[in-house]
């Protein structure tokens, strides 16, 4: 197989850098007939390329979904890989999914395995996805694990919405909330401030300082704005890319009031969702954990997931580990994960917490939803009497005194 296909592709494998490669040293760990799998990948120019072009054109979580579905319906129905993603290619309605099947289609066409050909788009399929794929190629249990990845991508991405969706409304009330406040205090407000100059109406006090944050805000209106896009970048470079930092910070975040149960809760589900997937295709412990740990978006969990994984490879089993990490790991999890250990039934297990914790998230998530929708009607509110008072307070007080003037 190394010996097939053009000098140009020849040249692109010879410049690959970290992916097949870190691909193909976490396969070593698992069964032997993964491990005999070859180890040839594409190259970092050839993943540069495709990759910039789909990420300028853009292809959907959800079509990379359907594409997995449509794909084992076609596998199922004794349909060859190959002509399966040629006419998946020729179905696809978009440009983007169609280029991306297509040159699925080609690699696999020049006798390379189906992993390495996901492989080169690791914007769309991660390490996980790529090395079951890669797992099952060798123990011929492809449409299996592609049903497993399936559900697993639907059940994240359903995840997903639902806590979108419950937090949708309270940023749309606040996006129009600052929307509104802009168009009064360009607008609104100095028409009054002009209609009480003329008229020589006097100005309270209460007013005079509404008049002054309106003028503050109508010349400084965009420096909220630069800071919060200086608070964004400080945090993705100061703290994200710092491996210390970042793990202090998303420490802190499992932490927080309210939102920070929903955070850890959510870390939880991924991970159990993630390591039971891999464990039920059949890779081995270590390489499971391995996986996993790279997986997790939240580095403190992903700490407690390495600390795991070296009592497994010292063959100390996760009692210990899973009790010293109560911080992180709640206690219920980990007394029903040794219980998984103990029964062989591990994968069984971290499935069922994954859909115990599933739950839990959208309950919660859910219910700060509606907590959140008064609490800002009472805010909103709050700023329209507010505003009413301070706009209108002088003209009554004048139509006050003329009254009683002519009385």
């Amino acid at each position: 197989m190394a010996e097939k296909g053009t000098e140009g592709i020849k040249k692109v494998r010879r410049t690959r850098k970290t992916k097949a490669q870190s691909i193909t040293e976490i396969v070593r760990e698992q069964e032997q007939e993964v491990a005999n799998i070859s180890s040839e990948g594409v190259g970092e120019v050839s993943r540069r390329t495709w990759g910039s072009i789909l990420w300028r054109t853009g292809v959907r979580y959800q079509e990379i979904t359907d594409f997995l579905r449509q794909l084992i319906m076609l596998l199922e129905s004794g349909t060859p890989l190959l002509k399966s993603l040629k006419t998946l290619a020729q179905r696809s309605q978009s440009e983007a999914l169609r280029i991306m099947i297509s040159d699925l289609a080609v690699y696999v066409e020049e006798g390379n395995p189906l992993w390495q050909a996901f492989d080169r788009y690791p914007q769309y399929f991660d390490t996980v996805f790529v090395s079951l794929i890669k797992a099952s190629e060798a123990s011929g249990t492809l449409t299996t694990v592609l049903q497993r990845l399936v559900d697993y991508r639907q059940r994240r991405e359903l995840l997903r919405r639902k806590v979108r969706g419950a937090l949708f409304y309270p940023i749309v009330l606040v996006i129009a909330c600052l929307a509104v406040l802009l168009l009064l205090t360009n607008f609104v407000v100095p028409q009054f401030r002009d209609m009480y100059e003329k008229q020589n109406i006097p100005i309270p006090r209460a007013t005079e300082i509404f008049f002054q944050i309106s003028d503050w805000f109508r010349v400084w209106w965009w420096l909220p704005i630069v800071l919060v896009l200086i608070l964004i970048v400080v945090y993705q470079v100061w703290f994200i890319r710092n491996p210390l930092r970042r793990l202090a910070v998303d420490r802190v975040k499992l932490k927080i009031p309210v939102i920070g149960k929903i955070i850890h809760k959510y870390a939880i589900v991924e991970m159990m969702r993630t390591w039971s997937l891999l464990l039920r295709s059949g890779l081995s412990m270590l390489t499971s954990l391995d996986l996993t740990r790279n997986a997790i978006h939240n580095l403190a969990v992903a700490q407690s997931l390495q600390t795991l994984r070296d009592s497994v490879e010292r063959g100390a089993g996760l009692e210990a580990p899973l009790r010293a990490s109560a911080d992180v790991i709640p206690p219920v999890v980990a007394d029903m994960l040794i219980t998984g250990e103990e029964s062989g039934s591990l994968d069984k297990i971290a499935e069922q917490i994954a859909d115990i914790y599933d739950n839990e998230v959208q309950i919660a998530v859910n219910t700060l939803g509606e907590a959140l929708q008064p609490i800002f009607t009472v805010i909103i509110g709050f700023i329209v009497v507010t505003l009413f008072i301070s706009l209108f307070y002088p003209m009554i007080s004048m139509i006050e005194q003329i009254s009683n003037a002519s009385v």
